[in-house]
């Protein structure tokens, strides 16, 4: 953690969260998304390859008030 915690720590666009222990990837992931402040979350495993468009496909489909959720 703490090499990657380096190179982020002072780029604003980036907030790195440190757990007390191991929590586990759920309890990891509420607790980011608990200190978001963006209006949509992405979740990703670290074995995920997004295709270049994907984030935009999803943001088009979140902009439906009717969509809740977007695969």
């Amino acid at each position: 953690v703490a090499p990657v915690h380096k190179i982020y720590a002072n780029d604003p666009r980036f907030s790195v969260i440190l757990l007390a222990n191991n929590v586990g990837k759920r309890k990891a992931q509420i607790a980011a998304i608990r200190s978001s402040s963006g209006d949509l979350v992405l979740n990703v495993d670290s074995d995920t390859i997004l295709a270049a468009d994907v984030v935009t496909k999803l943001v088009l489909k979140m902009r439906d008030p009717e969509v809740g959720a977007a695969m």
